[in-house]
């Protein structure tokens, strides 16, 4: 009898939101069934096969520092194969954060070279990876994130009628996710257009606050443990980052029957289809323009049925795909 396939899951950071929400997608049965999977911190236990079969998939964010554990794995972890998951770097984050791009750039080749298999979050990272060369196209498979969203599925979907639109926004308050911008746009439209909640916490808090201060249309929320009660009065949900490598928060958005006011930047692109409200990443006045525009459509909510009958699908794709891709490891 062979010995069972071990697919283990290397992270530098076990408390990391969006990468143990990831992990959770491998508990699904049509994952859990290929073998046994298991989370290592690098940072703590050396990652090593225990068979010829197991696999490794990295989540960890990669730098300079943290080549010399690829290069680890690849001389001394004993695995089959080695699948990196790029869960953080993309064109909008290297547009806003990084200024020495071919640096960069040099960077995650090498870290590519030392993996068998790098998997790209939505379809616009891997056109992104493939512009600048970063791995071969053969290397690079986009797999889309997503997550069960049962439980937002019971919501009722949106019913708007008459008054200021109902617009919704959470997540990490950090510079990434834009929600400074939002209250931006917001003091720039009248509270008969438009209402606004951000849920949410982190370094951006007391700046968010001070923003929004004079704002009677604006409420700054503490975080929440489920987004059902948020979701429920909310006409759209916001999603105005500056880089985003997918953006589970338009998952969930859509699955509740919620269309998207979101940036054309990364993953939100992908996400980003007819019944969607784009606006320019970065842009308050674009923000402001998109704010307009959905508060007078009269197909939202539409749009929003239309969101949810996509979203219901995407979860049953990602993990068509990345059986495909663990299967043939």
């Amino acid at each position: 009898m062979s010995e069972q396939r071990r697919f283990v899951h290397i992270l530098d950071d076990l408390a990391m939101g969006g990468v143990t929400r990831a992990l959770k997608n491998f508990e699904t049965p049509v994952l859990a069934g290929l073998g046994q999977h298991e989370s290592i911190d690098i940072r703590k236990t050396s990652a090593r096969a225990q068979n010829a079969n197991d696999v490794a998939v990295v989540h960890f964010t990669a730098n300079w520092r943290k080549l010399g554990w690829l290069l680890d794995l690849r001389l001394r972890g004993g695995f089959s194969r080695t699948i990196l998951i790029e869960h953080s770097y993309t064109e909008g984050y290297e547009a806003s954060e990084v200024v020495p791009k071919r640096r960069f750039r040099q960077m995650l080749r090498l870290a590519y070279r030392l993996v068998d298999q790098v998997v790209a979050v939505s379809n616009a990272q891997r056109e992104w990876m493939l512009h600048h060369k970063l791995a071969k196209a053969d290397k690079i498979v986009a797999i889309p994130q997503s997550r069960l969203c049962d439980e937002l599925l019971s919501i009722a979907p949106c019913k708007r009628d008459f008054g200021p639109l109902q617009i919704r926004a959470f997540g990490r308050f950090h510079k990434q996710k834009g929600f400074d911008l939002l209250v931006k746009a917001m003091a720039r439209v009248p509270s008969t257009v438009a209402q606004l909640k951000i849920a949410g916490t982190g370094p951006d808090t007391t700046y968010l606050q001070t923003l929004a201060r004079d704002l009677d249309h604006v409420e700054i929320c503490d975080p929440f443990s489920s987004p059902i009660a948020f979701i429920s009065d909310a006409d759209l949900v916001a999603i105005p980052s500056r880089w985003e490598a997918f953006g589970l928060v338009g998952t969930e958005a859509r699955a509740a029957g919620r269309p998207i006011l979101a940036a054309t930047v990364d993953g939100l692109r992908d996400q980003l289809d007819e019944d969607g409200f784009a606006h320019e990443p970065g842009s308050v006045s674009s923000l402001v323009d998109a704010i307009y525009r959905s508060a007078n459509a009269r197909d939202i909510n539409a749009r929003g049925l239309s969101s949810r009958e996509r979203a219901t699908t995407e979860f049953d794709l990602m993990v068509e795909r990345w059986h495909a891709l663990l299967s043939e490891a």
